[in-house]
């Protein structure tokens, strides 16, 4: 089990290392924003976006809230977890 949480420790650790990622969970404390809403806040395009989010969903730090059909496609929606927001308050 401590080989488990060791591994889960040092992926949470590379997906924080990257700024983006930190920005992306900066800007969803205490909210729930889409990656094209984030976009434009970060001033990067939704894909780059998608991507870190898809990161951090995979390592614990966002869950998803909701999706919802926008122009023929589906836009989903972030919340940063109990896990993150405790290691950045």
């Amino acid at each position: 089990m401590a080989r488990r949480e060791s591994r889960i420790d040092q992926e949470l650790a590379r997906a924080l290392s990257h700024p983006t990622r930190v920005e992306i969970l900066e800007k969803l404390q205490g909210r729930v924003a889409s990656p094209v809403e984030l976009s434009r806040e970060l001033e990067a395009s939704p894909g780059v976006i998608s991507y870190h989010a898809s990161t951090l969903l995979r390592c614990g730090c966002l869950e998803l809230v909701s999706t919802e059909p926008r122009g023929g496609g589906l836009e989903n929606f972030f919340a940063i977890t109990a896990r993150s927001s405790l290691r950045h308050n």
